[in-house]
């Protein structure tokens, strides 16, 4: 079980709309946090009420991103630093705070944001890093733009042209949604992964499918005027991949390209036998992602041409999602309550089908404090 720290503040379903009467006052609710162990801690916190361009948000769902939170899991376990979980929520503005323009309380939003759309049954975030959820789309499958707009971000640095081909070698969760966002340009997508169990889905997907054998066989004939594209979305030594991908992307008449995307280590030797390559590195998601005073919308920035802002992005993503080019159901994500956090790691250490877990909420979660 979820390890729960703290003293429950009150039974919410004694009262259950009165934090929602009151967006001014305090919430006592309960997070997900890496404290000292690679297993969450379950606690209980004061979320306040809503600041400067900030929101506050009744989760009804989180996306659990195995990536990055089993990543600072291992790293609160061997030097015992503290981090909040999660950065991927959905639910309902229970309080908008002076100076976030377009939100209103009662409105379905995601939002996201390390540290700040976190694992609990309130968060607070600034407006920025929330967009509006249409009326008909399940704020289940909506949660999934947080992460997608890094699929969106990685894409865009792709630089994809109408004739090229595209390779996304790792079909874990953002693997799964590059290659979608990639599909929705117009090109052939092909996922590769070691694992035939994390491939089931890419028909669904709207994908075609491979082992790593494909990057090494040539199978069909290269695009008669277009380029290669390898996305790498893998984790762990990737030297060999790149070698194979450079070699692969390198067959195509166009521009061979290479973009990373996560976490992972290589060594490569550049030579003239490398060829003409482009290699690129997708962090994050976007321009003013991490920036709080953008944010908050104290000041402005410029994406780079061709790529967007964060808040641009997390708009781009929804509205793939919303018009099924990125199909969040196909993707078989579990789905359980907070209550069994802890189970949803443990499983996912062991690198299940399903590339990454749903967490959802009961209705009116958490008690209004003074």
């Amino acid at each position: 079980m979820t390890a729960v720290r703290g003293t429950p503040a009150g039974n919410p379903a004694a009262e259950p709309h009165a934090a929602l009467r009151s967006g001014e006052r305090a919430l006592s609710v309960r997070q997900l946090v890496a404290d000292g162990s690679a297993q969450p801690v379950l606690e209980q916190v004061r979320r306040e009420p809503p600041g400067r361009g900030e929101l506050r948000v009744r989760a009804e769902w989180s996306l659990v991103s195995p990536g990055t939170e089993l990543h600072y899991l291992d790293r609160s376990a061997r030097t015992g630093e503290r981090f909040p979980l999660g950065y991927c929520s959905a639910g309902v503005v229970d309080a908008v705070g002076p100076q976030a323009p377009g939100f209103a309380p009662g409105d379905r939003v995601i939002a996201m944001g390390w540290g700040e759309a976190v694992h609990s049954e309130a968060v607070t975030v600034p407006y920025r890093l929330c967009r509006r959820v249409p009326h008909d789309l399940d704020l289940a499958d909506a949660v999934v733009a947080g992460l997608a707009a890094t699929a969106v971000h990685a894409v865009d640095r792709a630089v994809l042209e109408p004739a090229d081909e595209v390779v996304v070698v790792g079909a874990g969760m953002v693997g799964q949604l590059v290659a979608q966002t990639a599909a929705a340009r117009g090109v052939p997508v092909t996922l590769i992964d070691l694992r035939p169990d994390r491939l089931r889905s890419a028909a669904a997907l709207g994908l075609g499918a491979a082992d790593r054998r494909f990057l090494a066989a040539e199978p069909s004939s290269p695009p008669p005027a277009g380029g290669r594209c390898v996305f790498l979305c893998g984790t762990g030594d990737a030297g060999e991949v790149i070698a194979a991908a450079a070699r692969w992307a390198g067959r195509a008449p166009g521009r061979p390209r290479l973009v990373g995307v996560g976490r992972f280590a290589a060594h490569i030797d550049f030579s003239v036998e490398l060829g003409n390559l482009d290699i690129r590195y997708a962090a994050r998601c976007g321009a003013g992602y991490r920036d709080a005073a953008y944010a908050r919308g104290l000041r402005d920035v410029t994406a780079p041409p061709g790529e967007g802002t964060v808040t641009e992005n997390l708009q781009r993503a929804l509205d793939l999602i919303d018009i099924g080019a990125v199909r969040p159901r196909a993707m078989n994500l579990p789905r359980l309550p907070l209550e069994r956090a802890a189970e949803a790691y443990a499983g996912l250490r062991e690198r299940p089908a399903h590339p990454a877990v749903l967490l959802h909420y009961g209705p009116h979660e958490g008690s209004a404090t003074s």
